[in-house]
């Protein structure tokens, strides 16, 4: 008899939601919700409900649609995201499920069809169909109503429930777990509403989100997931009252220790608070070879004390190339193909082939696959989504970098895998920044790190903090609180400032001081750090300088895309410096057509190149024998000056240098500025 009633009142909540959708005014309903990112009302989303009938049976069409404005790292990248469900009125479940996400050049899209107790899964990135079982108690929710949380919280009066939730993202079962924090009544777009509040953790990944949920309807009134964001109801004027939020804070976390070699980091002690989402983190998984951690865990919450010193490998016993461990069964899945390491995929094989032909071992090969990743591959905020998307863009960013050197690595027999976590980077004065790199196993020598991104071809430095193997699309660091207790550097005795009058001192002497750009807005300073000398642009970032090559010019240690050169006068007295940024823009595609009076010589660099970082392009074509670039940003049309012995082009108005990347059959694959910068010397 109690299980009679107890079942009737579960009921009678999704009833009343199912009414609510039934009702024709409300099932042509649509709802605007404001997305706001540390303050910042960056974003909307906007839902839309309709009735129709589908393949003869009722349905409910839920379409969900998600603009955001977003920056990081000096990158903007606007996202787009489109949902659609097909929901079964009887039971509140869809039956299918679309997905199209825009992200800068990033563009992916998803099918799911419901079959029963089976989940049919296509995406853009493995054309193949795979399928998912469900188990009978599974809850295929969507992103607005959820009826199941008002049968249980509301209507049953639980306090905790773990529910087996269908991961669209994933495609796969994940256990969710819901906690009743209390009841709300929110005014929201000038109504109001008595809601249920519920904390939810995902078990599976360690997502955390607070959710106000409609008692009445099952709607989602307001959500606050991780990195400081909340969505919340709010009316159409949304659209037009959003702005770029600026995602630098979410994924670094400031330390206020600068340190600009950080490739001679080799020792370093760190205090952490850190919420990783994208796998359940116990304190077992990081303590790994070159990492000791002493603290706690409670529920993917990281406390406590990092020490990591990361030994140099130099190849000793390194497995012959190529190798063969296909007899290890704890291997295989770091030898093996997924829909983002196609390390079968033709073209990578192949290339990866070029690439370590002539190894005399398996380390040469790998490190060679490295190098040639950091090299030929730029950077930028996001990236390619899969190796093979990485290798035909020829830019991303950490992610990107490591999917292709594993998929690259095990086309040739070599186990490697994708590792998350964060890096000390001397952004902002010092920082922790979420980041992405690669293990590579070795035989006895275990898994080595390396960080092709940071141009570390052949070792990581003792700055990453390992959390991980990447598991999820759903990777965030989510650092609460950092601080560097202790760091060493590999020929430096003593890390810091040198303020002594040592010879090294004194041959550096000459450019100290600070510089200032001609708006007198930005000024640059020059000193010894560490041993090297080293440029601080204040709040930007501080970087090690190499020692100047023939032509004088100063590289960052920390990329090769950036240099300085310094100005003399007739006194051989250093007066300026010259601040060299070399941006990179891969070729988006040809011209549609090249009129017949076009120089054979300029044919081969006319098309169009985008500017990822700004989402912009550039289309260069020829004009009375001359090339011409437009810029999209602004509308501006700048002619190109001859190019000198170089092969190197200049604007019209002498600024920049543009240079051409060709591939290796000599066809333009980019086009590039030297985007040049005076700043004087004050003192």
């Amino acid at each position: 008899m109690k299980g009679t009633v107890r079942a009737y009142l579960l009921v009678i909540p999704a009833i009343l939601m199912l009414t609510f959708l039934s009702n024709g005014s409300a099932a042509e309903a649509t709802w605007y919700y404001t997305v706001e990112i540390n303050g910042v009302k960056c974003g909307y989303a906007v839902f839309d409900t309709t009735h129709s009938v589908i393949d003869g049976m009722k349905q409910i069409v839920l379409k969900h649609r998600l603009f955001l404005m977003l920056s990081a790292l000096g990158s903007q990248f606007n996202t787009e995201v489109k949902l659609t469900y097909h929901i079964d009125p009887a039971t509140g479940q869809f039956t299918y499920h679309d997905s199209e996400v825009h992200q800068g050049p990033v563009h992916m899209t998803s099918e799911i069809h419901i079959d029963g107790l089976l989940a049919r899964f296509t995406s853009s990135m493995s054309m193949k169909e795979e399928t998912t079982e469900l188990p009978p108690a599974a809850i295929l929710d969507n992103t607005l109503f959820h009826p199941f949380l008002i049968n249980d919280f509301v209507a049953g009066g639980l306090e905790e429930k773990t529910y087996n939730l269908y991961e669209v993202r994933e495609n796969e079962m994940q256990q969710t777990r819901y906690t009743k924090t209390g009841v709300e009544t929110l005014e929201l777009a000038g109504e109001r509403y008595e809601t249920v509040v519920l904390d939810g953790l995902n078990l599976e990944t360690g997502m955390k989100f607070t959710m106000w949920v409609d008692t009445a309807t099952g709607r989602m009134l307001q959500t606050r997931p991780p990195n400081n964001r909340l969505m919340y109801l709010s009316d159409a004027s949304i659209v037009n009252q959003i702005e770029i939020a600026n995602l630098d804070e979410n994924i670094a976390s400031k330390v206020d220790v600068a340190i600009a070699d950080i490739h001679a980091i080799s020792y370093m002690k760190v205090k952490a608070k850190i919420e990783p989402i994208g796998l359940w983190v116990t304190p077992g998984e990081l303590n790994v070879p070159g990492q000791r951690f002493e603290g706690t865990v409670m529920e993917n919450l990281v406390e406590g004390i990092f020490e990591i010193e990361h030994p140099r490998y130099d190849g000793t016993d390194a497995p012959p190339f190529p190798p063969d461990f296909s007899g290890i069964d704890s291997l295989k899945e770091y030898l093996e193909p997924d829909d983002h390491i196609e390390s079968t995929d033709p073209i990578l094989v192949e290339k990866a082939r070029e690439i370590t032909k002539g190894s005399k071992d398996a380390w040469e090969a790998a490190v060679s696959l490295s190098r040639w990743v950091s090299a030929e591959i730029g950077y930028a905020i996001p990236g390619g989504v899969t190796a093979r998307d990485t290798y035909d863009k020829k830019i991303g960013e950490c992610g990107a970098h490591s999917l292709l050197l594993a998929a690259f690595c095990r086309a040739v027999g070599i186990p490697a895998r994708v590792v998350w976590g964060c890096m000390y980077i001397p952004n902002f004065g010092g920082a922790f920044g979420q980041h992405g790199w690669n293990e590579i196993y070795m035989g006895k020598a275990g898994w080595i790190p390396v960080d092709a991104t940071a141009g570390e071809h052949d070792f990581a430095d003792s700055g990453h903090i390992r959390v991980g193997t990447l598991q999820s699309a759903t990777t965030a660091l989510n650092p609460k609180e950092m601080e560097v207790l202790d760091y060493r550097l590999l020929g430096v005795e003593t890390a810091g400032d040198d303020g002594s009058a040592d010879e090294e001192t004194t041959r550096y002497r000459e450019y100290f001081g600070k510089y200032i750009a001609p708006s007198e807005t930005i000024t640059l300073s020059v000193f010894l750090k560490d041993g090297s000398l080293t440029l601080d642009i204040p709040g930007k970032i501080m970087l090690a300088l190499h020692e100047p090559d023939e032509e004088g010019r100063w590289y960052a240690k920390l990329s090769n895309r950036l240099f300085i050169e310094f100005e003399r006068n007739e006194h051989d007295n250093v007066t300026a410096l010259f601040l060299h940024e070399l941006i990179e823009m891969p070729r988006k595609s040809d011209p549609e057509e090249i009129p017949e009076d076009v120089p054979a010589g300029l044919k081969p660099y006319l098309g169009v190149y985008s500017f990822l970082a700004a989402q912009a392009e550039f289309r260069v074509y020829c004009k009375d024998g001359e090339l011409i670039v437009h810029n999209s940003l602004d509308g501006e049309h700048v002619r190109f000056q001859p190019p000198d012995e170089r092969g190197r082009w200049k604007d019209e108005y002498n600024k920049n240098e543009i240079f051409f990347e060709t591939h290796e059959n000599g066809t333009v694959r980019a086009m590039g500025f030297d985007a040049i910068n005076r700043f004087k010397r004050i003192d």
